[in-house]
């Protein structure tokens, strides 16, 4: 899964299904980018797109169940990696090299 996918797979599952509009606000990704990574994850079966409740030209992407469990494993895998790379820092350490990515947009 490539990280831009897990992204929106996060973001979706965080809120309980975004229009495409805002997920790309969330993740400061351009809209039409979106509809290819969301046709990507529906393809998969990780995403359905679900008519918005309040209008009808809206769809709502929402995690299915088998997205719920991929992230879930994609997310192990990502703190058993982070643990590899990063077990010789302790966690005030891993807090700062947090901090100072985010400073710097990665």
């Amino acid at each position: 899964m490539r990280s831009r996918h897990y992204t929106v797979l996060s973001a979706s599952a965080e809120r309980g299904g975004l229009s495409q509009r805002e997920l790309g606000e969330v993740l400061g990704v351009d809209p039409s980018a979106v509809v290819a990574l969301v046709d990507d994850l529906e393809r998969s079966g990780l995403v359905r797109r679900d008519p918005h409740p309040d209008d009808r030209r809206t769809r709502l992407v929402v995690v299915t169940d088998r997205g719920t469990s991929t992230l879930a494993e994609v997310g192990e895998l990502a703190r058993r990696a982070e643990d590899e790379l990063l077990g010789a820092l302790s966690r005030a350490e891993r807090r700062t090299l947090a901090e100072l990515l985010q400073r710097v947009g990665l």
